[in-house]
């Protein structure tokens, strides 16, 4: 794609420039996120001992990876500068956007470290593992996709996309067309990057069957909830059979902020509970025992419901889905097991 200077100079001098500018910062802004991850290492040693392995290592290059990414949107902001700035306030606009951008980037890091990582470590646990990847652990997740990027990411793509339309409609009426059809570009641009994240992580997701005990953790911002198949009970009828399924709802305390209130209460989202059948049937409970699962918790706290489900005689490979009541920003938001064509985490009865 050619950008041509706003004072019409050479067609690929901008790019050029902007090529030159960025990727020697690059070097800078990785520097500075990996001098970061080493200090929290340092001044905490040794704290995350138990997570020096491969494993560990391989999400940190996922997360890498990521970060590059998100570094790339400084091009599709030099396809919006240059058209509308004059020559002359390139760099200047460069030098604050990528002082705005690492400031994000360090506050991200160090959220995402003292929030999501740090806990995890501290007691032991792999909780992290299990938000990110479902495949035979011991737990399973809402989630193939660390939650707070992709709430950050949809909120981010949203926001962006009413300010460029916002933008595009300006330069219109004021008679810069040319400018408003680069804004509308980016904008497709933009939207085809995030449905390719969407509909990769929902291609590469698999459907796990958790045994009884096996938890599986919702993840909206925090993956504090995490919810376990105790005990299932059936009784013969004569063109039916009938299941008493019992589930634990828990606030795992070992998933929040050191500096979080022990004694703030979480009140989970609306679940929808269905049991389904090998031939994709799905059958809603008929009754509802002991605690609603819209109760709130406090951290450590859980407490059960007991469920119950009339199905034909015939029904085989009984499974029961608990998720989130899908709702439309689901739909689109990268990893949620309720996006389009994602795969579920069932418990197996």
């Amino acid at each position: 794609m050619e950008v041509h200077d706003a004072d019409g100079g050479n067609p690929r001098r901008g790019m050029r420039e902007a090529v030159q500018f960025w990727e020697w910062r690059r070097i800078w802004y990785n520097a500075i996120l990996i001098a970061i991850v080493a200090l929290w290492v340092v001044l905490t040693w040794p704290h995350f001992r138990p997570a020096m392995n491969l494993s560990a290592l391989g999400k940190m290059c996922v997360l890498a990876v990521l970060a590059n990414l998100c570094y790339c949107a400084a091009y599709v902001a030099e396809l919006l500068m240059q058209p509308a700035l004059p020559h002359t306030s390139w760099r200047r606009v460069r030098i604050g956007l990528f002082v705005a951008g690492m400031l994000i980037a360090i506050v991200l890091s160090n959220y995402w470290i003292a929030d999501e990582i740090y806990p995890d470590v501290q007691q032991g646990a792999t909780a992290l593992a299990a938000r990110t990847q479902v495949d035979g652990g011991a737990t399973g997740s809402n989630m193939n996709f660390p939650a707070p990027l992709a709430v950050l990411g949809f909120l981010g793509a949203c926001g962006g996309f009413f300010v460029a339309i916002a933008a595009a409609v300006i330069f219109w009426f004021a008679r810069k067309a040319s400018v408003a059809r680069r804004i509308a570009m980016t904008i497709g641009v933009v939207a085809v990057i995030y449905f390719a994240f969407l509909l990769t992580f929902s291609a590469t997701s698999h459907e796990v069957a958790l045994a009884r005990g096996q938890e599986k953790y919702f993840c909206e911002i925090d993956c504090h909830l995490a919810y376990s198949v105790v005990d299932v009970k059936t009784q013969s009828g004569a063109e039916s059979n009938e299941y008493a399924v019992t589930l634990r709802t828990r606030f795992d305390e070992t998933t929040t902020s050191p500096s979080r209130p022990k004694d703030a209460p979480l009140t989970p989202s609306p679940r929808e509970v269905m049991l389904l059948d090998g031939n994709g049937h799905r059958y809603a409970p008929v009754s509802s025992e002991g605690s609603s699962l819209i109760t709130p918790l406090a951290p450590a706290e859980s407490y059960l419901t007991q469920l119950r489900f009339r199905v034909p005689k015939n029904a085989g490979v009984l499974r029961l889905l608990i998720n989130t009541v899908p709702a439309w920003p689901d739909r689109v938001l990268i990893g949620d097991e309720n996006s389009w064509l994602h795969k579920k985490t069932y418990f197996a009865l």
